[in-house]
């Protein structure tokens, strides 16, 4: 465990490492009098505009800076062009040792080759299979390499490398050279070794093509997203001013959001004023209580502090009073990586305060439990959230493929089924969180996960609604609005679902 956790930051670090030598290796290059002309320009460009490049790269992959910027997020596949071309041609007038020229050529050309892909998918562009393969297999070593969170994070990802053209002065350069070339190597090897991996998750999301809608003719079935980053300050006015407005374009049921623990109260009133109007259209309020430092990675876990969240819980039942309380965003998911494994009867104990918390304040809450790790840990902590005798109003799930694609989808829902049928449903169900990963599998894959699970969860009578995930792209790519403000077409796959059950059809929307 301790080895896992620091996987993320150690990767994240020799990106710097390799950007920094990147930078100072290629002005050397550039100045040496025996080197080609155009190696020399090609070297010098690599090194001025990796580190631009990089920062346009990171800021291009949320909504709220992409727009600003959506005229220059080209130049992170041109810079892992350019570092390819800069590696092959070193190669190819043997100006660079063999033993380490290789491996980085290998290595740069295929990472240039899944930065173009993925900027095609970013823009709305269906690549070719075999090109959509490429990334795919990236993102599976990426997240297999580091966390599974790396599949939507754009701060993970492989940075180019310079060739390190002409002989290393010292041992020690030599050394770091020869290191460079095995890190090169490895990541090349492991993205060939997901090959596999990539083609069945690009396979999975086929088999699900022709399902449809399950009526429900009472009307019992919401359709909503998540709104906004994770809150713990006044949410972006892009943010705001985009995500209302899609929630309005859907016509939405119910909107999600998620609030951080320390959030302020003047950070819930300005909240509660941009969710008045939805509130006052009779629209779901699910709210859900997650944690601090998702996106970036935690070099140690934090511990659960139950006193402040109580404390939190209060003050956003006070000021927001939404329909349906998640005390805790994914206990056994994305909570046991960032506060460690607890034990059941921890979270047990930390509910049951949370509902007597938040019921204090207002009786009509209903409190909801997600399961998303579906392992024996979920499954216990479901057994207590079913019980008669538990705090927990409504149980319910998250769903999210992995690097296999919609294969983790399938089995995840077939556990699903497993657990209702052992104990069976006399609590309301929901689907607390759904989604796809646009720039990991393809834009059509996002589209039909979701559309894989409203067909699941409609069939399901216990089951009364379900929150897409999320209105944009908030440092995870997973967004139904890309950050330059496209609509992607899982949209109209969601719009698609919330007419056919108002219209009681059974009828697959044509994207």
């Amino acid at each position: 465990m301790l080895t896992s956790v620091w996987l993320p930051p150690a990767h994240l670090a020799l990106c710097l490492v390799i950007v920094v030598w990147d930078i100072v290796l290629a002005g050397r290059i550039a100045r040496v009098p025996q080197a080609p002309r155009g190696f020399a320009a090609l070297s010098g460009l690599a090194g001025l505009l990796v580190l631009p490049a990089l920062v346009v790269a990171l800021a291009s992959t949320t909504v709220i800076t992409g727009r600003a910027i959506l005229y220059v997020d080209w130049i992170w596949p041109a810079v892992l062009v350019i570092f390819a071309a800069q590696a092959v041609y070193a190669l190819a007038r043997r100006v660079v040792n063999p033993a380490w020229g290789i491996p980085i050529a290998i290595y740069d050309v295929v990472i240039a080759g899944a930065g173009v892909v993925r900027y095609m998918a970013s823009r709305g562009l269906e690549p070719a299979q075999p090109f959509l393969l490429l990334l795919t297999a990236q993102t599976a070593a990426l997240s297999l390499a580091t966390t599974q969170a790396a599949i939507a994070n754009p701060l993970y990802l492989n940075v180019p490398m310079i060739a390190p053209a002409f002989p290393a002065l010292r041992a020690v350069t030599a050394s770091f050279r020869a290191l460079l070339s095995a890190v090169a190597l490895g990541w090349s090897v492991g993205i060939a070794f997901q090959l596999p991996v990539a083609i069945k998750a690009v396979r999975s999301y086929r088999a699900h093509a022709s399902d449809r809608l399950t009526e429900r003719p009472e009307g019992d079935f919401a359709i909503g997203v998540k709104l906004f980053p994770d809150v713990g300050s006044p949410p972006p006015p892009p943010a705001v001013a985009g995500d209302l407005a899609l929630a309005d374009t859907l016509t939405a049921d119910v909107v999600g959001i998620v609030v951080v623990p320390d959030v302020t109260n003047a950070v819930l009133d300005s909240l509660a004023r941009a969710l008045d109007q939805l509130q006052r259209d009779s629209t779901i309020l699910i709210v859900t209580l997650g944690y601090r430092g998702k996106l970036l990675p935690e070099l140690r876990h934090v511990p659960l502090d139950t006193r402040a969240r109580l404390a939190a819980i209060r003050r956003i039942v006070r000021r927001l009073h939404p329909d349906i309380l998640l005390p805790a965003e994914d206990p056994y998911g994305v909570g046991e990586r960032l506060v460690g494994r607890l034990q059941l009867p921890a979270w047990e104990e930390y509910f049951t305060d949370a509902a007597q918390a938040a019921k204090s304040v207002d009786r009509r809450i209903r409190i909801g439990l997600a399961a998303s790790a579906f392992d024996s840990r979920d499954s216990a902590l479901y057994a207590w959230a079913a019980g008669p005798a538990s705090p927990i109003d409504i149980l319910g799930f998250s769903f999210f493929p992995d690097r296999r694609g919609a294969e983790a989808l399938d089995a995840y829902t077939r556990t699903a089924d497993r657990w209702m049928a052992v104990v069976p449903p006399a609590k309301q169900h929901w689907v607390f969180a759904a989604g796809g990963y646009p720039l990991a599998h393809g834009e059509a894959s996002q589209a039909q996960a979701i559309w894989d699970i409203l067909a699941w969860a409609t069939a399901h009578p216990a089951i009364k609604g379900m929150l897409v995930y999320e209105a944009g792209d908030y440092g995870q790519a997973r967004g139904l609005r890309s950050p330059s403000g496209r609509l992607r077409e899982a949209t109209i796959y969601v719009m698609g679902a919330m007419r056919a059950l108002r219209e009681a059809t059974i009828t697959t929307p044509t994207p």
